[in-house]
């Protein structure tokens, strides 16, 4: 479920995982930097398994705890669309936990994949507050109905 990516801890240089909270060799709670390259997008599938919806938004919750407050910022969330073509519960049930975590102090941002298409507004503001997210972005993601982007707070 989880990727392991290596950093360089900014404080001591050894290396340690991005979901490492703190550093193995010098206990440092600092945030390594992710170099653009690696940054990529952590992914959480939920349709593996095909999960009921608490099971789900269990997965999500388990995995938002875990990457908070590592080096990982980028999660994008495959919850699938619904079998019939209307949308999921999963789908639903996610955004709506979205909007509640929103509040709290884990989440810094999302976005629906529907709306990661070029000429829509909720694009151009992603980017302007995240011009990072351009570069690792895939084609896969864009208009997909099926995916959420979410960013974390740093």
């Amino acid at each position: 479920m989880v990727n392991r990516l290596s950093v360089l801890c900014p404080d001591c240089g050894n290396p340690r995982g991005a979901l490492e909270k703190t550093c193995p060799f010098c206990g440092s709670t600092d945030l390594p930097p992710v170099p653009k390259k690696a940054a990529g997008i952590y992914t959480l599938n939920l349709e593996v398994d095909l999960p009921t919806v608490d099971q789900a938004i269990e997965q999500f919750d388990r995995a938002l705890n875990e990457l908070s407050g590592t080096a990982i910022k980028l999660i994008k969330v495959i919850h699938g669309y619904g079998s019939r073509g209307k949308g999921g519960r999963i789908k639903e049930a996610i955004r709506q936990e979205l909007i509640y975590q929103r509040r709290g102090h884990v989440i810094h941002s999302f976005i629906a994949g529907e709306d990661l298409e070029l000429g829509k507004e909720a694009y151009q503001e992603l980017l302007r507050q995240n011009p990072v997210v351009k570069k690792v972005l895939t084609r896969d993601m864009f208009s997909n109905p099926g995916i959420t982007l979410i960013i974390l707070k740093k």
